[in-house]
């Protein structure tokens, strides 16, 4: 049987032997040199057609593709694309995602589901307060407003005692509700009939002292209940609770 022979590429050694000591260190990392770099450990890079920068959110281009784990000197840094990290002194906090921010720099900002940046630029997850794991670089656009979340709550207190119509009760809802969600309002348990934007059902929010009525979309945080009394029927006295439920934006 014939033997098959590999030519020796110059310099293929090398490769391999840093490739393994790279993959048997859990990360791929390399060494990269540029002079007077200026480069700091734990921040994200980028490289462009004038050499690696500071990443930056500023357009896709210049987004992180490696984290820079050390600078050996001015004119060289060492940079792991993918897998673990150690930079002393980090300040990291374990199990957060971190994401390159808009501080500049290559600065990175630990993520938070209402982030607003125009690109999600997701580089690695804290393991320590100075180690992480580096991300794949995975960038994509972003949201140019933030990202609302909602927690439903009940606002509960007892009324002023009202006479007659457009009578403040003296309760105001805590929060603005959630991108135009619903309110309900409660008397003594019993749903009352709530007017959207006009002063004639059994109650209506104001923010001018009940001159004129909110819409349910147009209520935020602070606007009071006012109570019709010759609508509803009855007027209402300190012994009669409001129960205002909705869902608040966080």
């Amino acid at each position: 049987m014939s033997q098959i022979k590999i030519k020796q590429v110059e310099g293929l050694q090398a490769i391999l032997d840093s490739l393994i000591s790279s993959v048997s260190a859990g990360s791929v990392k390399s060494v990269f040199v540029q002079t007077n770099h200026g480069f700091t450990p734990g921040i994200a890079v980028s490289y462009t057609t004038e050499g690696w920068i500071a990443a930056s959110q500023s357009s896709e281009d210049t987004l992180g593709r490696i984290i820079v784990e050390s600078c050996p000197t001015s004119n060289t840094f060492v940079g792991v694309q993918l897998g673990h990290i150690y930079v002393p002194n980090w300040g990291l906090t374990p199990g957060k995602y971190y994401v390159l921010g808009d501080l500049g720099g290559g600065q990175l900002s630990e993520f938070t589901t209402n982030d607003a940046y125009l690109y999600s630029n997701p580089v690695l997850q804290a393991l320590t307060s100075t180690t992480a794991h580096v991300l794949p670089w995975r960038p994509s656009a972003g949201n140019v407003e933030p990202v609302l979340l909602s927690i439903m709550r009940t606002d509960t207190g007892y009324s002023n005692n009202t006479s007659g119509n457009y009578s403040a009760t003296g309760i105001s809802i805590s929060g603005t509700p959630y991108e135009n969600g619903s309110v309900s309002v409660l008397i003594n348990g019993i749903a009352v009939q709530e007017g959207n934007g006009v002063r004639t059902s059994e109650v209506y929010f104001s923010g001018d002292g009940g001159l004129t009525a909110k819409a349910i979309s147009a209520i935020v945080a602070g606007d009071q209940l006012y109570w019709n009394g010759t609508i509803a029927g009855f007027d209402l006295t300190s012994a009669d609770r409001i129960d205002i439920e909705y869902n608040a934006a966080v």
